[in-house]
C-alpha cells in the first residue's frame, strides 16, 4: 500500500491546484463515479463468493476507493482535503488501513513541486528562499491541506520550519464553498435551510482565517509564552521571515503519533503523552477561552526528551464573554447531571424557546451524548479511553447523530465537537488510562479563580 500512496504522490506533485468551481466539481464527480463503480463491481461479485472471499472483495473495493479519494483530495487540497483529514479521526469506525491512508493527509500529503512554490515566495517576501536563509531544503518534509513545510537554517544557525501556503488556496476555498452554496439552493424550501446555510458560512469564515498566517502566528505566540515553562513546546515565529502566506518558526525534532506507536511504547509512555496533549488543550481552552479546532496527530510532535511539540494554530474559535458564561454554566450542569439545566442548554443551542419544542428523539440522543462526553471528567480516578464498551457507545451515538441529520444547531459548537472527536481519537489511539477528570476540573477551578464573575 505504501508504494501505491507514493505513486499517487508523485503524480500530483507537479500539478497546479485547480481553483475554479467547475474544475473542482468535475474532479469530485469523476472520483464519485469511480467509487460507485468499485462498489457496483463488489455488489455483483458478492453473490458468487463465500464469507471470507466476500469480505476480502469488500475490503479491496474499500481500499481502492480510499486510494482514489487520496489522489483526488491531494490534487484538490483545501476544504476537500480537510474532509479526508477528518476521516483519519475515526479509527474506531473505519479500518486501520483506511486510517493510515487518510492520516497521511494530515502531515504527509503530496507536496507541491518547488517550482510552484517559488513564485509565491517571491511574491510574499520579494526574494527566493536561498537568498533569505543560510540553507533551505527544497523538498518539503510535511504537507497538509493548505500548505507545506520546508526545513531551513537562519544565518545565526537556528534551525527553522518554513510553512508555505499553496498558490491560489484561498481561491479554491472560495470555489468549494460557492459550489456547496449552489448545491444547498436545492434545499432552500426546507425548514432548516437557514441553519444549514449558517453552518456553511461559519465553516467558510473559519477556514479562510486559516490562510492568514499572521493571524496564526499571533495565536501561536500567545500559547508559546503560556507553555514556556512546561513540557509542552510551541514554536517561536520569526516575523522578519514571515507574511500572510509564509510562516517561519522553530523546527521541532521528534516523531508523529504513527511512528511513536510503531515502537510499541509502554503504558507509562502513552499516558505521559496523552496527559500532555490533554493538558495543552484544556489549559489553552480555559486560559484563552478558545477552542483549538484542528485536532489531529499531524499537529503534535513526540520528542525524545519526553516533551510534546504543539503545532499549527491556524484553526481556532474564540468565545465571546457572553458565550463563555453560557459555556461555564452549561458545563456545571453537565458535571452535576442536572437534567433540567442540560435541557435548557440543548434548547438554546437548537434555537428553541422551550424544551417541549425540541424533537424528542433528538433531545434524548443529545442527553446521551452529553453523558458520554463528560464521563471521562465525572469518573473518579483513571479513565480508560480505549475501554471497548465506552468506545462502542460513542461509535453508536456518532452514527445515530449522522443518521438523524439534525441541523438546527448553533454552528459555533461544530468546532467544539470537532475538537472533542479529535481528542477522543488521539486518546483511543494512545490507549490512555489516566485521571483526566482531576486535570480538567483543576483547570476549571483555576479559571474560575481568575475570572470569578464568569
Amino acid at each position: 500500500m505504501t508504494s501505491q500512496v507514493e505513486s499517487i504522490t508523485s503524480q500530483i506533485q507537479t500539478k497546479k491546484i485547480p481553483a475554479t468551481s467547475l474544475l473542482r466539481m468535475w474532479s469530485l464527480g469523476s472520483t464519485h463515479a469511480k467509487i460507485a463503480a468499485n462498489f457496483l463491481s463488489y455488489a455483483v461479485q458478492r453473490n458468487f463468493l463465500d464469507g471470507d472471499k466476500r469480505q476480502k472483495a469488500f475490503n479491496q473495493a474499500q481500499l481502492k476507493s480510499a486510494l482514489q479519494l487520496l489522489g483526488t483530495m491531494g490534487y484538490l487540497r483545501g476544504v476537500v482535503m480537510k474532509v479526508g483529514q477528518l476521516f483519519a479521526n475515526l479509527p474506531f469506525i473505519i479500518g486501520p488501513e483506511l486510517v493510515e491512508i487518510f492520516e497521511s493527509m494530515q502531515f504527509q500529503a503530496p507536496p507541491m513541486h518547488f517550482s510552484l512554490i517559488r513564485e509565491l515566495f517571491l511574491d510574499e517576501l520579494g526574494r527566493e528562499p536561498e537568498d533569505i536563509f543560510a540553507s533551505f531544503d527544497r523538498h518539503a518534509f510535511a504537507a497538509a491541506s493548505l500548505g507545506q513545510v520546508h526545513r531551513a537554517r537562519l544565518h545565526d544557525g537556528t534551525e527553522v520550519a518554513v510553512k508555505i501556503q499553496y498558490p491560489d488556496i484561498a481561491r479554491t476555498i472560495e470555489a468549494d464553498f460557492t459550489s456547496l452554496g449552489i448545491l444547498l439552493q436545492t434545499m432552500r424550501f426546507k425548514g432548516d435551510f437557514q441553519y444549514l446555510r449558517a453552518h456553511v458560512l461559519d465553516a467558510k469564515e473559519v477556514i479562510l482565517h486559516e490562510v492568514d498566517y499572521l493571524h496564526e502566528a499571533a495565536y501561536m505566540e500567545r500559547n508559546r509564552l503560556e507553555f514556556a515553562t512546561s513540557n509542552i513546546v510551541v514554536p517561536r515565529s520569526y516575523p522578519e521571515y514571515s507574511s500572510a502566506k509564509v510562516l517561519t518558526m522553530d523546527y521541532l525534532p521528534g516523531e508523529h503519533l504513527q511512528d511513536f506507536l510503531a515502537k510499541d511504547p509502554s503504558l507509562q509512555q502513552r499516558n505521559h503523552f496523552g496527559e500532555l496533549i490533554s493538558y495543552a488543550l484544556i489549559h489553552s481552552f480555559f486560559k484563552f477561552h478558545c477552542i483549538y479546532a484542528d485536532l489531529h496527530p499531524g499537529n503534535f510532535i513526540f520528542m525524545d526528551d519526553g516533551r510534546l511539540g504543539f503545532l499549527d494554530f491556524g484553526c481556532f474559535r474564540h468565545f465571546s464573554e457572553k458565550r463563555w458564561q453560557f459555556q461555564r454554566e452549561s458545563e456545571e450542569a453537565m458535571f452535576c447531571n442536572d437534567q433540567d439545566k442540560i435541557l435548557q442548554f440543548i434548547t438554546k443551542v437548537s434555537f428553541h424557546d422551550h424544551p417541549d419544542e425540541i424533537d424528542k428523539n433528538w433531545a434524548e440522543l443529545m442527553l446521551k451524548q452529553v453523558d458520554w462526553v463528560v464521563r471521562p471528567i465525572t469518573t473518579s480516578g483513571p479513565f480508560d479511553f480505549a475501554d471497548k464498551p465506552y468506545v462502542d457507545e460513542g461509535v453508536a451515538l456518532f452514527k445515530e447523530l449522522i443518521h438523524h441529520g439534525y441541523s438546527r444547531t448553533d454552528s459555533f459548537y461544530n468546532w467544539s465537537n470537532r475538537a472533542l472527536l479529535g481528542h477522543r481519537s488521539l486518546m483511543y489511539r494512545l490507549r490512555c488510562n489516566f485521571d483526566y477528570g482531576s486535570m480538567y476540573l483543576h483547570e476549571a477551578k483555576l479559571a474560575a479563580q481568575r475570572s470569578p464573575h464568569l
